[in-house]
């Protein structure tokens, strides 16, 4: 990237209004870098200017992934792949997959570490913990040479069971009930170890739309919602949609998502005997967006819309 004067056409990085908010930079990235991060390229102040840099290796509990640079800092963590950092960065279905704190494993609520596991775990040892809006206390209910089977319970009824691996360093399996009793999140550990090579995703991810739509002979239209993109850092790449449907047996319905341009980008139709989710992802150019819905019978639809912006680094 281009570093020089804001009035030359060919700078890609001007400078920034002050010394002071460079020097800010850099004693972030510094700290940071001495906290473990491995830093890639930059890392560099010179007066007014703060060269673009690249961080990989960071941690929820760096000062570069807690605080907002406001300057070309890059920084990487670690994520499966890029359904995964689609979930978890726009439709937030599981704060683990993403946010963990690796000096104690520690996954994150509204940006504080929530200990899950505190160790040293014993058998029937006891603490507390917040998730999914809620408080838990969770206790050690079996324990062997390499796993402790943990159960956390809320006072609203929804419960947690999972099982820390030790071996793995890591969750083994993991089931959060809600207070309904419906268990709405299975997460089993598929593979672990070490020296891996590939591609490591990331997905800045903003809420545009979140209704729920229940039948009979319901229709709405128009609905419309702006894609202005994120507030900081422009456009998205696309949007994400993830349907929830429960259509009965007397029940249909149909959901159309388009671009204010008149493209129809998403079109689904739900028969009667429908029980499905569907996550997906679609592109528009007028950065406006309308959607409609149509039920009949016993239907009962959720619609959840959100933009992405998508970075994808080597490893």
């Amino acid at each position: 990237m281009v570093v020089g004067h804001a009035l030359d056409e060919k700078t890609q990085i001007g400078p920034l209004a002050k010394e002071e908010f460079a020097s800010g930079i850099d004693k972030l990235v510094q700290s940071s870098i001495k906290d473990g991060a491995k830093c890639k390229v930059g890392a560099e102040k010179k007066d007014c200017y703060y060269m673009p840099t690249l961080l990989i290796d960071v941690t929820e509990d760096m000062s570069v992934f807690k605080e907002e640079t406001f300057g070309p800092v890059f920084c990487v963590t670690k994520i499966k792949n890029i359904d995964d950092a689609i979930r978890h960065a726009v439709l937030n279905y599981n704060p683990a997959l993403g946010r963990v704190q690796m000096s104690d494993f520690s996954v994150y609520e509204n940006n504080m570490p929530q200990k899950i596991a505190d160790f040293p775990l014993k058998q029937d040892k006891s603490w507390e913990f917040g998730l999914y809006g809620e408080n838990f206390k969770a206790s050690v209910i079996d324990i062997t040479k390499s796993k402790a089977e943990i159960s956390a319970n809320a006072d609203s009824g929804a419960f947690i069971k999972y099982t820390f691996d030790k071996d793995a360093r890591w969750i083994n399996n993991f089931e959060y009930t809600n207070s309904n009793g419906e268990i709405t999140l299975i997460m089993n550990l598929g593979n672990y170890g070490s020296g891996y090579t590939g591609n490591s995703y990331f997905c800045r991810g903003g809420d545009l739309f979140d209704e729920e739509f229940i039948g009979p002979d319901f229709g709405v239209y128009d609905t419309r919602f702006a894609n202005g993109g994120h507030e900081r850092y422009g456009p998205w790449n696309y949007i994400v949609y993830y349907l929830e449907a429960d259509i009965g047996s007397s029940g249909s319905g149909e959901l159309v998502l388009r671009d204010h341009e008149g493209t129809e980008v998403l079109v689904e139709t739900f028969s009667p005997g429908t029980n499905q989710h569907i996550m997906g992802t679609v592109t528009g150019s007028s950065g406006n967006w309308t959607l409609e819905i149509s039920l009949s019978g016993n239907a009962d639809v959720r619609a959840r819309i959100a933009g992405a912006i998508q970075y994808t680094y080597s490893v």
